[in-house]
Order: structure tokens, then C-alpha cells, then sequence
């Protein structure tokens, strides 16, 4: 069946004509907020990002400067978010925890306006132990495969600046991220092969598992079907991605619960 799919698709493909359009595009000077962030059970300063969207192609995202910004904890606790650096669009909260089963609410006062969105976080499950192998002499790879039952994605940070290969005025880290939303999305099947990390012994490989829930699965499957996983047979016509910010604001608002661990890599024969 999956021979039958690729063959469909190469013979498609293969079939589209090109054609040259020079047509200026053009951007619309949206008055629009854009908010990023999410909040964990790690107990860390948490970072709410506010922006502008592109005006461009390939732009960089104007900081929204100058907010107030609170985060309630059910109907009693707040917590104070202050803009650091100074017109950097981002807010650090004081150090805090976000507890499974609270209601989180993002408040944000900007230019006259106010905006808010509401999230709770679901349990995480436990990770499987960590798999990669080798890709060539001296050299490893991680192996990403799908976890547990519900929603969830993996941020790989691996380091082999303690070891001897890494030389000096090299950048010896890298970092992956493996959404795995448990969804049937045909784009996801055809995605783009990204870069791969290969690293040496020795290297150390951190991993923090996110729960997602229902609602920021939402969010990410369909911020991923229009950046990530485009440029395939399939692709759909493109459309805004859901938010749970009121009304003048995109982005999203999440509040996941985490696990990590920590790895060194050992010699495989």
C-alpha cells in the first residue's frame, strides 16, 4: 500500500507543469498581535513572545514593545511577566511551576487593547529509552520514532563539546524536534528530510518530552501543514492557523506538562 502511495505521488509530480508568474506579491499591514508561548511543570522563568507578523517574505518579526502582561493561576495567584531586555518583544515570567490541573490565563494589555487566551495541561507519559545507532565510522545518529499514546513532541539538545572532536571554532551541538500529534496527515508522510545531527562518542543527548492538549494539537498540526510538511504532492490551500487568543491576536498559549533525561552516548560494535 505505502509503494502504491509513493508511486502515485512520484507519478503526479512528474505530471505538474511549471509555470513563471510575475505578478508582485503583495502584504497586507496587519494591526495583528502575535503571541508565542508556553508554560511548564519545570520550575524556570518562562518566556512569553510578542511580535508582529512579516510583512515580507523571509522577514523578521517586528517585537511588540511596551506590553503589560500578567499570568493568572486559577482565579487568585498572578504572576509578574517583565519585558527583558527592554523592546526585545520578549516577557519573562518570575520563576514558577505550572501545576497540572490549574487553569493558566495569559492577560496582555498592548496599545490601548487587552487580550487573553485561557490553557490547562494534560499528563505526559514516560519515554521510551533513548535508540540511535551508528551512521558512519565514529559518527551516530538518533533514531525517532513515535511515543506513547497520546500527542506529545520530543526537543533533542545533543553536546559533544566536552569531547575531543570537537575542534576549536566548531559549533559542537545541535538540536531536533520530533512531533509525533498522532494523526494520519499525508503531507507528514512526504515532509521534507531535514538535516540530520550525527555526533561522536561521548556526546550528551538531552530530551524533554511535551504533553499537548487537544487544543495546541490543533494548533501545531496545522501550523506544521503550513510550514513544515508543504511542498509535497498534497499540499492544501493555505489558511490561518487556529489560536485560542481573543480576537486580535494569532499564535497560541500552552501550558505542557514535561519529562527529561539525560544520556551519554557509548560505543556501539
Amino acid at each position: 500500500m505505502n509503494r502504491y502511495i509513493i508511486s502515485l505521488a512520484t507519478l503526479i509530480l512528474f505530471s505538474c507543469g511549471e509555470e513563471k508568474i510575475d505578478k508582485p506579491l503583495k502584504s497586507i499591514n496587519s494591526d495583528l498581535l502575535v503571541v508565542e508561548g508556553v508554560l511548564t511543570n519545570e520550575k524556570m522563568s518562562h518566556v512569553i513572545k510578542l511580535s508582529h507578523p512579516y510583512q515580507n517574505l523571509n522577514g523578521e518579526a517586528r517585537p511588540a514593545s511596551g506590553a503589560i502582561v500578567s499570568i493568572f493561576e486559577g482565579n487568585e495567584k498572578v504572576y509578574s511577566v517583565l519585558e527583558t531586555p527592554g523592546g526585545s518583544g520578549n516577557y519573562l515570567t518570575e520563576e514558577m511551576t505550572a501545576v497540572f490541573g490549574k487553569k493558566y490565563t495569559l492577560l496582555i494589555h498592548y496599545q490601548g487593547k487587552e487580550f487573553f487566551a485561557v490553557a490547562v495541561s494534560v499528563p505526559v507519559e514516560p519515554m521510551n529509552k533513548l535508540q540511535y545507532d551508528k551512521a558512519r565510522e565514529g559518527l551516530y545518529q538518533l533514531q525517532l520514532d513515535d511515543s506513547g499514546s497520546g500527542p506529545n513532541y520530543i526537543d533533542y539538545h545533543i553536546s559533544w563539546t566536552n569531547t575531543p572532536e570537537c575542534q576549536s571554532g566548531t559549533l559542537c551541538e545541535g538540536r531536533m524536534i520530533y512531533y509525533d500529534l498522532k494523526t494520519v496527515d499525508i503531507n507528514s508522510l512526504f515532509k521534507p528530510d531535514k538535516e540530520n545531527v550525527l555526533f561522536p562518542v561521548n556526546a550528551m543527548v538531552i530530551r524533554k518530552k511535551y504533553s499537548i492538549s487537544p487544543e495546541y494539537k490543533a494548533y501545531l498540526r496545522s501550523a506544521l501543514s503550513e510550514t513544515e510538511w508543504r511542498g509535497g504532492a498534497f499540499d492544501v490551500q493555505r489558511e490561518n492557523v487556529p489560536t485560542n487568543l481573543s480576537e486580535g491576536a494569532i499564535g497560541f498559549f500552552a501550558v505542557s506538562t514535561v519529562v527529561s533525561d539525560t544520556t551519554i552516548i557509548l560505543e556501539k560494535p
